[in-house]
């Protein structure tokens, strides 16, 4: 089960309780049918735009349906990573512009 994150489980767009009823039987449905594994993810970050302009960013909440005294039933696993070293023309001060203008040059030459 991908994106367990407040918003988005329950949906944000639920306006009553009845909505939020069939929100966490959806949830109880889908987490009780499977066999032999179940994986829940959320993320730890919602982006407001590319990482490459920028670290604007919330934190996600994990969803009200699976409050803390849950936890120990799961495994809990963070798959952070390092942070990713950024080419040259990722670090470049020229600007984007001459870059493809550049490149195309070079297509036609």
């Amino acid at each position: 089960m991908i994106h367990a994150a407040d918003g988005v489980l329950p949906s944000d767009m639920c306006d009553t309780e009845a909505e939020l009823e069939e929100e966490r039987r959806l949830l109880y449905v889908a987490m009780t049918r499977a066999r032999d594994r179940l994986y829940v993810t959320f993320p730890m970050r919602y982006y407001r735009r590319k990482r490459a302009f920028g670290d604007s960013h919330s934190f996600a909440q994990l969803s009200r349906f699976l409050p803390p005294a849950l936890f120990p039933l799961f495994e809990r696993h963070s798959h952070v990573g390092p942070e990713p070293e950024l080419t040259a023309a990722q670090t470049q001060t020229q600007p984007i512009s001459e870059t493809v203008h550049a490149r195309l040059k070079k297509l036609w030459q």
